[in-house]
């Protein structure tokens, strides 16, 4: 009947747009994790007339940002957060052992300190290194200072010097 068929091209459009917004994810490659979660986990479109549109990626989506941006970028980071870590995952999920050691001195401090996953953006995984002419990551910045990765945290925590560079930051805050 015509309802069925109606219904029947319906499940194969929407089939068809799942499959098409999955590929399309993965045609931008595994390294650029945001923009898969961002595909996989987007609504799907609510009529016809944008589903298509909705579902390819423009040439705009592809464009790189310029090292000076990124540098930009980074200086303004720098700027607008008194204790800033440069990490690989989030406070609440380190990628890396060295990224959860650092995470953990700063929670050490009961201070509000800010991150940037530098796994979720590659211009600024490597922009932060030609920044701050450090090779590794973690990278830390109190009160617009760069203070090394978590090596040197570690140092700096067992002889004081971290923690009263964070009071001071601490203090910046109020």
């Amino acid at each position: 009947t015509m309802m069925s068929s109606t219904f029947s091209l319906l499940c194969v459009v929407a089939l068809w747009a799942v499959a098409a917004r999955m590929s399309s994810a993965f045609v931008v490659g595994s390294s650029n994790a945001a923009a898969m979660s961002v595909a996989l986990s987007s609504s799907p479109p609510r009529s016809s007339s944008s589903s298509v549109t909705s579902l390819f990626m423009s040439s705009d989506d592809f464009i790189q940002e310029t090292p000076e941006a990124t540098k930009e970028r980074i200086e303004a980071l720098v700027e607008n957060h008194p204790v800033l870590l440069f990490m690989k995952g989030s406070k609440l999920f380190p990628q890396c052992g060295f990224s959860n050691t650092a995470v953990q001195i700063l929670n050490s401090f009961n201070i509000d300190f800010h991150t940037v996953d530098v796994l979720s953006d590659e211009a600024i995984r490597q922009g932060v290194k030609d920044f701050s002419q450090w090779p590794t990551i973690p990278q830390l910045y109190v009160c617009g200072e760069f203070i090394g990765g978590s090596d040197i945290m570690i140092e700096m925590y067992q002889t004081g010097e971290l923690g009263e560079m964070i009071e001071k930051a601490k203090a910046d805050m109020i």
